[in-house]
């Protein structure tokens, strides 16, 4: 790679490795891996699983090197390693896992009007909303979006903490359901769109 080449710019970067160039490729992962990782560990709090996910996206940017047309490389990398820790995150029996990435990428993107996850699967969670019986609805409002604690909730509502958490339960672990859906249909139009 000739020594003048501008190393911040990417799409040259990447027109180099389409043809093979390792130290161009080698510059790409050195300079986006430290933010992939936060990206990845913000959302998996497993240090192997994340450096997993990273491996496989920069693996497969090389194997399909030719194939891409990217005209955005970091938010291409950015969208491939949060699509692998969802498409995770969605597979996982951990209740736990999935309430922490509801509340990270689902109800701050909802509360901040952010697009953090594509028009589909932000159209699914508003539908599912509006669609629980309204004791849950409101259990569910209360406690992501206005932040209120179970022993709040209960005073507020005039029911007791145990049922609020059944409740809270129940709708986390039927939406989780319907995201599993979403979350493999997405990934799977993204790697229809990138190949």
């Amino acid at each position: 790679m000739p020594d003048e080449l501008n190393y911040t710019d990417d799409l040259a970067l990447f027109a180099l490795i389409k043809q093979g160039d390792n130290r161009a490729f080698e510059h790409i992962y050195n300079k986006y891996w430290p933010d992939l990782f936060k990206t990845a560990h913000k959302r998996l709090n497993d240090k192997d699983k994340c450096q997993d996910i990273l491996q496989n996206v920069f693996t497969d940017l090389w194997n399909r090197r030719q194939d891409l047309e990217i005209l955005d490389l970091p938010a291409y990398l950015h969208t491939a390693v949060r699509f692998q820790a969802l498409k995770i995150i969605s597979q996982s029996s951990s209740k736990s896992s999935f309430i922490d990435i509801f509340e990270t990428d689902i109800v701050s993107g909802l509360r901040s009007d952010e697009m953090l996850l594509d028009k589909e699967a932000r159209k699914v969670i508003e539908l599912f909303i509006k669609a629980l019986p309204s004791k849950r609805r409101q259990i569910f409002v209360l406690y992501y979006f206005n932040e209120l604690s179970t022993a709040q909730i209960a005073t507020e509502t005039g029911v007791s903490r145990k049922t609020v958490q059944n409740q809270l339960a129940t709708a986390s672990h039927a939406l989780r359901l319907r995201l599993t859906h979403i979350f493999s249909y997405l990934v799977f139009i993204f790697m229809l769109h990138h190949r």
